[in-house]
């Protein structure tokens, strides 16, 4: 008869802990429960290297693909983890928290994220909610699957340039001079063509930068196959420093720049605010 003492199992039963586990475990304390060293060792896997399959879980926790889904689902379904739609998996901002508590940077983001998906309908363009993850952005979220006019996919857990898209001007752009040199300082030295071409030197991306401050929002124009896609990106603040963008895209060919200005620039700023009606 089975019986649910975790001290009594000698196999590597996922209720008690294997060899190793038992080695490592303090001493006068219980022998680790085997199956919540795993989630937390999934968990921390998912901080560390951001969204991954679970074939890629499997392999850099050598842990067996069963064990895998059978942690992943369990923190699913208690909110800790979500599947993305290019079949990875993410920390959610409840999970994040868990490091230290209440953080202004992740609830504000979080209500970033709601509004933005209110709101997505309404704008019906596709957005994208950015962070920089040195040296590119990373995306947080979009309402890419929600659009009709999404002619490429931008999906939570992509990386994008910085320098040649919106939401990296943006994110520059509002900056401390002390951020924005640090982070310079490698990405204007590895700077591509297109960026070269955009800016002749510092002087012009630093007047750029000014302009972006002043209008209060970034743009881009980058060249599709057959039209030319543009983006505005406006900041999200916490305490005067950002801490992503939210962009939205959309083909010149049937909206300009000031039509976006005058239409969809508003309602990014009433996202960033919380408002999605």
């Amino acid at each position: 008869m089975y019986e649910p003492v975790a001290e009594d199992l000698s196999d590597d039963d996922e209720l008690g802990a294997g060899l190793g586990d038992r080695r490592n475990a303090l001493p006068g304390h219980p022998t680790p429960v085997r199956v919540l060293l795993r989630g937390l060792e999934l968990m921390q896997a998912l901080s560390r290297h951001g969204p991954l399959t679970t074939a890629s879980l499997s392999q850099k926790l050598r842990l067996a693909r069963t064990t895998v889904n059978r942690c992943l689902s369990t923190l699913e379904g208690q909110g800790f983890v979500e599947r993305l739609a290019n079949r990875r998996y993410a920390l959610t901002a409840k999970a994040v928290t868990l490091s230290h508590g209440f953080d202004v940077a992740t609830e504000r983001l979080e209500g970033v994220r709601v509004a933005m998906h209110a709101a997505s309908s309404r704008v019906q363009w596709p957005m994208s909610l950015m962070r920089l993850h040195f040296p590119d952005l990373f995306i947080e979220d979009s309402t890419d699957r929600e659009s009709g006019f999404a002619v490429q996919h931008f999906e939570r857990g992509m990386f994008v340039p910085v320098l040649t898209t919106a939401s990296g001007r943006a994110i520059i752009a509002y900056s401390s001079s002390r951020v924005r040199d640090t982070v310079l300082e490698y990405l204007w030295a590895n700077r591509s063509a297109d960026a070269m071409s955009t800016w002749a030197d510092r002087v012009a991306f630093d007047r750029d930068m000014a302009q972006i401050r002043e209008r209060g929002y970034a743009r881009c124009v980058r060249p599709l196959r057959l039209t030319e896609q543009g983006s505005l990106a406006v900041p999200v603040l916490v305490d005067g420093e950002p801490i992503a963008a939210l962009a939205v895209r959309f083909a010149l060919s049937a909206v300009s720049f000031e039509e976006a200005r005058k239409r969809l620039l508003p309602a990014l700023l009433d996202i960033v605010v919380g408002k999605s009606g």
